[in-house]
Order: C-alpha cells, then structure tokens, then sequence
C-alpha cells in the first residue's frame, strides 16, 4: 500500500463518539487483492452495506484504481444512521480529489427495507460489509443509542441483512462481510441454513483481527438469452 493510501485511509473524517474499526480498512485492502487475482471478474454496480461514513467502501475504491482495475459505474452507501451523512460528505470530496467517478450515492435506509423493492433486485456485482458483530442479548448495551446501534443488530437483524445480499446482488455477484465468532454466546450465524434457502455459497476467505471474512457468491446464472 502506498504512502499516499496510507494517509488518505486513516485520516477520514467520522464522529468523534464513535470511530471506525481498522477492520474496515483491511477489509477494502482483502477485497482489493481478491479482485487482483480474480481479474476476469467485472463489477458495474457496487454497494457498501451497513456503510457509516463510508470507509470499507471508498478506500477500496481507491485502492482499485491505483490498481489499475475497472472501476464500477455506481456505488451506493446504505446506512440507517444519518448522523454519518455529514462525515460522508466529505470523505467523498477527499476521494474525488484522488479519483473520478461517476456515482457515489447515500442511501440512508434501513436494508431490511429494500428487501422487496425492485430497484434493488439483482443489482450490484459487488458487497462489502462490515455489520454490527453482535444481538442484542450479547453484551452490555451502552447509554448511547448511536454507539449500540453500531455495535449490536438492533434496527434488523442478520437473516434480514443476508436476505438483502441475497436479493440485491446480481447473478455471479460477489459479497464480502466481516463477521466475529458468536462461539463466547453458544451461538452462531447459521449460514448452512441459510446457504441452503437463499442459494448462496458461503465461505470462510480469510480472518481480520479475530473476524472472520466470509465470501457470499450468488449461484445464480441469471436468464440465458
């Protein structure tokens, strides 16, 4: 990683209650270098899911083109808290004045929403996600309503998130998701259940910091013309 990515990625601008984990950013450093030896792999449309201020979704950006990679055509930040908008605001500034793109657009929405709206329906080549790492019943909640609501899954839940992801990408699309090990609580995400409803291939790629990185491919073919 170059000096100048260095210091673009760790000077974003975010709320001074809650900062960014630095998994965010080795999590766009993982998906860059999937994309590096998956070459053949095109992304049009992208989206960062559970975005924030819009760090995993932007440095990989970056990231793809000091790589030379083509660049998708549109990307959408959904986040539920619009608390983050501001600070998205101007990261997006600071990212244009690296690289030219043509679309970057806030989404403030609950994802659990856009689970049945067809403007979402098969749309995006590419996710990445850093979500909440815990339930609610897993942990001691904080006094602050914005720092549980990054912590724990307390506007949805992980079946809705997954059902997004399985609903938003697009045949042959790819998704990538942090996720930290529930084995502390007796528990786990399901993702054999899930993989066997929803038609998604769910593997274990790589480990952040303690978190697992899980790649979700859609099986899909799509229609054949």
């Amino acid at each position: 990683m170059s000096t100048i990515n260095q210091k673009y990625t760790f000077q974003y601008s975010q709320p001074t209650e809650y900062h960014f984990s630095h998994d965010s950013v080795f999590l766009a450093q993982f998906v860059c270098d999937w994309f590096i030896k998956n070459t053949n792999t095109k992304i049009n449309q992208m989206a960062d899911v559970c975005a924030g201020c819009g760090i995993i979704g932007m440095d990989l950006l970056f990231l793809l083109n000091q790589h030379q990679i083509p660049m998708p055509k549109i990307i959408d930040f959904i986040e539920i808290q619009n608390i983050y908008e501001s600070h998205f605001d101007k990261n997006k500034i600071e990212l244009l004045n690296h690289i030219n793109l043509i679309n970057l657009n806030w989404v403030c929405e609950n994802y659990a929403n856009l689970n049945s709206n067809d403007n979402f329906k098969s749309k995006y080549d590419l996710i990445v996600c850093n979500p909440p790492y815990f339930k609610p019943n897993q942990g001691k909640l904080s006094p602050s309503e914005f720092k549980n609501r990054c912590r724990f899954f307390i506007d949805s839940d992980f079946v809705n998130l997954i059902s997004f992801i399985q609903h938003s990408l697009a045949p042959k699309g790819q998704a990538f998701v942090l996720l930290r090990s529930l084995a502390d609580h007796n528990d786990d995400w399901g993702l054999n259940q899930l993989s066997e409803q929803l038609g998604l291939s769910f593997e274990v790629v790589g480990n952040i910091r303690g978190t697992d990185v899980v790649h979700i491919a859609n099986k899909s073919e799509g229609k054949t013309k």
